[in-house]
Order: structure tokens, then C-alpha cells, then sequence
């Protein structure tokens, strides 16, 4: 299949998507039955509400998010395995909008609601630099009720060989109901997770702050280890990292009992921590969660010398 075939509509940077991706869904609602089946399957889902303060973090037992939490992305595995993000291997009722060099597919394993994974129609690495602008270009096409967020290489991304964003719905995004106020600029911890959250009201400094923290962080393979979300809201650009020291917490790779499989995203770390296998989610409580988001996240001195520097 070629992307011709998979395009169903097409809109250049700067157009209000709101009402094309509303129309998008009811289509592949309508055209696809995987699609349907994991959108119906989120309203059945375990979850556990586990607080600190005014904080939140949502447990989610998700096993549609198997293939994902399980993906092999080491350089072996990618050469045997073909792109699942190329035209000739997304599924033939898969359908999508075209959005300058990106298409806007939904995604039949979500998270959250209107979940959305975005490729390039171009088969290149995944890699932020030079991507910056278009995240925010998606984030105030997309509108208030959406987010756009961006998974490293090593930091979440099941397709690291393959360019692309993910979006979808603010709504039920633990992290977004918890910031604290901020004019510009801030860092801050909870939960054993170091952010930075900037609010800017031009798409240049949003941008550049984004520029700013990816120079000021390590990168001795490649890019740095970061996730990164982007909202356009009250004509603000809302963007919020988290700098990463590691892909995947230990307890992802123990046997038996003390096996969670869980591998950290920007979801996770915006406060969906997603449970691939339902029967780890009983394991998971606020020490589990916290010792989770320490592990993964940059080690707290570092962090606070990175929020000096940025901030």
C-alpha cells in the first residue's frame, strides 16, 4: 500500500485540525475493526489512582500496549523486522491525514482517547533535531483539547528507526491537572520525576527552549535520552520535559513475581503508567511508582544542575 492509498485528506501547517481528525475517526470507526475494538476496549480497563499531594499518577492494566511495553529496539532486531511506520505495513484499513512531510494516523492501541501516532512519510530515524518547529506547528493546529508529545530513540519510542510523533486527548492526563502556576519557566520533582515546564506565548521560544535543554544534556549515542509534550492552550505554548538517565526501569527485566512491565514514554511520565501484562498490576503501588520514575529519570543532582542552567 502507498501513502496515496492510505491519505485521505490533506492540510498544510497552520490549518485548524480539529474538525478533519473528528471526521478522520468516525471513519476508521466506521471502516476499521481493530481501530473500534481498542477504542471500545479503554472504557473496560483496570486503573488505580495513586496521589502525593495534590499529584497524581494513573495505574492502567493495558494489554493492547503489548507489543508496544515488549518492543525490541535494538539495531539486531530493527533489521529484521519490517517498519510498522512505513506505508507497505500499516494495516489496509488504516487510514489518515496528511500534514505537510507527516500523516496523522489513529492508533488502534491507545492510551487515551483520540490517540494518534504521526510518521514521517519518509523512512528516516527518529530524531527531534530539526522536528522541533513541526510539534509545535501540530500542538496549535491539533487545538487546546490536544496534546503532541515525542518519545527519544531510548526513551520509550517502539520505532526508533522511523520518525514520528504521537498526540492525543489532554483529558485524563494526570500531570496537566497538577502543574503548578508558572509564568514562563519552571522545575520541579514529584513522584521521583524531575520536569521542566516552559509557557511561552510565540512558537520561536517555545522552540527554543526546547533547543536550549537537547544541547545542555549528554548525547554520546545519537540524541539525548528526553521525552518531551507540547499544548497550545490560552494562546500559550505549554511544553514540559523530562530528561532521562535510562529506557527501562529493572523491574522489567526480572522473572517471577517481581517482574512489572512497565516501559516509561512521555504518557507514563505525563502520569499514565501503563501496565502491559494485567496480572503485574496488583504490584504496582506509590513505592513502586516512585522507585520507577527515580530510576529512569536523570539522578536528582543532575537535574537540579540541568533546571540551573535552563531555567
Amino acid at each position: 500500500m502507498s501513502w496515496e492509498q492510505v491519505i485521505l485528506d490533506t492540510v498544510q501547517p497552520g490549518t485548524d485540525l480539529s474538525g478533519r481528525i473528528d471526521a478522520l475517526l468516525l471513519h476508521q470507526r466506521e471502516n476499521w475493526r481493530l481501530f473500534r475494538e481498542g477504542e471500545a476496549a479503554l472504557s473496560g480497563m483496570q486503573t488505580r489512582v495513586i496521589s502525593e499531594g495534590r499529584a497524581q499518577v494513573v495505574v492502567q492494566a493495558n494489554p493492547g500496549r503489548r507489543k508496544s511495553a515488549h518492543a525490541q529496539v535494538d539495531p539486531e532486531s530493527i533489521s529484521r523486522r519490517p517498519c510498522f511506520l512505513c506505508a507497505d505495513n500499516i494495516p489496509s484499513d488504516e487510514r489518515g491525514i496528511a500534514f505537510g512531510d507527516l500523516v496523522i494516523l489513529p492508533n488502534p492501541y491507545p492510551v487515551l482517547r483520540r490517540h494518534f501516532t504521526i510518521p514521517s512519510r519518509e523512512h528516516n530515524p527518529q530524531r527531534l533535531e530539526g522536528r522541533v518547529p513541526a510539534m509545535f506547528e501540530l500542538a496549535r493546529a491539533l487545538g487546546p483539547g490536544m496534546l503532541v508529545f515525542y518519545n527519544g530513540p531510548r526513551c520509550g519510542a517502539s520505532a526508533p528507526d522511523h520518525f514520528h510523533f504521537q498526540a492525543c486527548s489532554t483529558a485524563g492526563v494526570p500531570l496537566l491537572a497538577h502543574l503548578p502556576p508558572l509564568e514562563r519557566k519552571v522545575a520541579y520533582t514529584t513522584f521521583g520525576r524531575g520536569l521542566l515546564v516552559y509557557s511561552d506565548r510565540d512558537a520561536e521560544s517555545a522552540v527554543e527552549h526546547v533547543r536550549h535543554v537537547l544541547y545542555k544534556l549528554p548525547a554520546d549515542d545519537g540524541e539525548p535520552l528526553i521525552n518531551v509534550l507540547a499544548v497550545f492552550q490560552d494562546d500559550r505554548y505549554l511544553t514540559i520535559l523530562w530528561p532521562r538517565s535510562k529506557h527501562r526501569p529493572d523491574c522489567y527485566f526480572k522473572e517471577g513475581d517481581e517482574r512489572i512491565a512497565i516501559s516509561p514514554a512521555s504518557m507514563e511520565m505525563a502520569g499514565i503508567l501503563v501496565v502491559a501484562e494485567p496480572d503485574h498490576f496488583d504490584r504496582v503501588d506509590r513505592e513502586t511508582v516512585v522507585s520507577i520514575y527515580k530510576e529512569v529519570s536523570l539522578e536528582a543532582k543532575e537535574f537540579k544542575k540541568l533546571a540551573e542552567a535552563v531555567t
